[in-house]
């Protein structure tokens, strides 16, 4: 079972949701590995329900993993469920797995990309239809 107090949910005044690994110091929030809450409703047969996807907040943008957030900028902060948190961890190492196959796919140069292309681009017959 995962600790529900490692992971905490921020409610923004922004309007945004994150949930995030979070510290304090100095009166100032750090923030890791913090993902955006997208919270999309749908319409079943069975009634609404909805649904949660978790994206990177602002990683994108950034290689940096730890934020430093003022706490007048927090409406509101929770601990995870741990469904959540558990969800959360999935995400974080799918996210972390996609980044090592991106960095080894770096390592590799023009050359070896062509090389591996006209490969994989070779007919297996000689005969031309």
């Amino acid at each position: 079972m995962i600790d529900t107090d490692t992971y905490k949910v921020l409610k923004l005044i922004s309007g945004e949701n994150i949930i995030c690994e979070l510290t304090e110091d100095d009166g100032k929030y750090g923030i890791s590995k913090p993902l955006l809450m997208h919270v999309h409703p749908q319409m079943t047969k069975m009634g609404m329900t909805e649904s949660l996807m978790l994206s990177r907040w602002v990683q994108p943008f950034t290689d940096q993993d730890c934020f430093e957030i003022d706490p007048k900028h927090v409406i509101i902060v929770l601990p995870a469920s741990s469904d959540l948190s558990l969800y959360y961890k999935g995400v974080l190492n799918k996210i972390e797995s996609s980044k090592e196959q991106i960095s080894t796919m770096n390592v590799l140069d023009e050359k070896d990309i062509y090389d591996e292309f006209l490969e994989d681009s070779e007919p297996e017959t000689k005969l031309i239809h």
